[in-house]
């Protein structure tokens, strides 16, 4: 049961694209699920200011042992085992999130920390599964992760256009990643169509669960 609600606390996008993980499924369930609670977290926040505190719970708790932290939340227990001594990305993570608390429009500054701290995850994904050797593939998949969601979730139209123009730059090919990264490709793939079409929804209209599932398979 526990798994189930940690799969229902991921993006949409994270939850198909787990079906990739491979024998890696706990490193990348707990990031996908973190990624979902935090999101949620600011952007449903009302008062920045309970945002940031409750952020900051957060990067307390990744700053103390496994041994240390409090038991019982099933996410929290997921990623002391799976993502113990590589938290420093998690806290990049939060971050990068903590930075759309900020007041709109969004600073150029306030866009790429949340786009960085996507990209720092990524990072530290190819890193644990063993594959160093794609970590620069990985980081584009994740700063495309990280632009279409700005673009999507925009509340100013300079704010999805400054995304879209980054995005541009980096979106022109497809991602080359190998196998054990299969979910990068997967989100990867479906932020850089949303961004090539303007920003809409990873799974906005009927072609992208074929598209999804074609990137989970091939990779491309």
């Amino acid at each position: 049961m526990e798994r189930a609600e940690l799969i229902d606390e991921c993006p949409e996008v994270a939850r198909i694209a787990l079906a990739s993980a491979g024998r890696h499924r706990d490193l990348w369930l707990a990031a996908f699920a973190l990624d979902g609670r935090i999101g949620r977290m600011v952007l449903g926040a009302t008062e920045p200011m309970l945002g940031q505190i409750r952020l900051a719970w957060w990067r307390d708790q990744f700053g103390q042992s496994v041994a240390t932290r409090p038991e019982g939340d099933p996410l929290l227990d997921l990623i002391g085992r799976s993502w113990e001594g590589r938290e420093r990305a998690l806290c990049e993570l939060v971050d990068g999130w903590e930075a759309l608390l900020s007041p709109r429009p969004l600073s150029e500054a306030d866009c790429a920390s949340f786009v960085a701290g996507r990209a720092s995850l990524a990072r530290a994904l190819a890193e644990s599964v063993g594959s160093p050797a794609a970590v620069s593939e990985a980081k584009r998949a994740g700063t495309l992760w990280g632009l279409a969601d700005l673009a999507i979730h925009a509340q100013e139209a300079g704010e999805r256009s400054a995304a879209l123009d980054r995005a541009a730059e980096i979106a022109h090919q497809s991602l080359r990643l190998p196998r054990t990264l299969r979910p990068l490709s997967v989100i990867g793939g479906l932020a850089r169509r949303s961004l090539n079409s303007g920003g809409r929804p990873f799974l906005g209209d009927r072609v992208s669960p074929f598209i999804a599932l074609r990137l989970g398979l091939f990779g491309r």
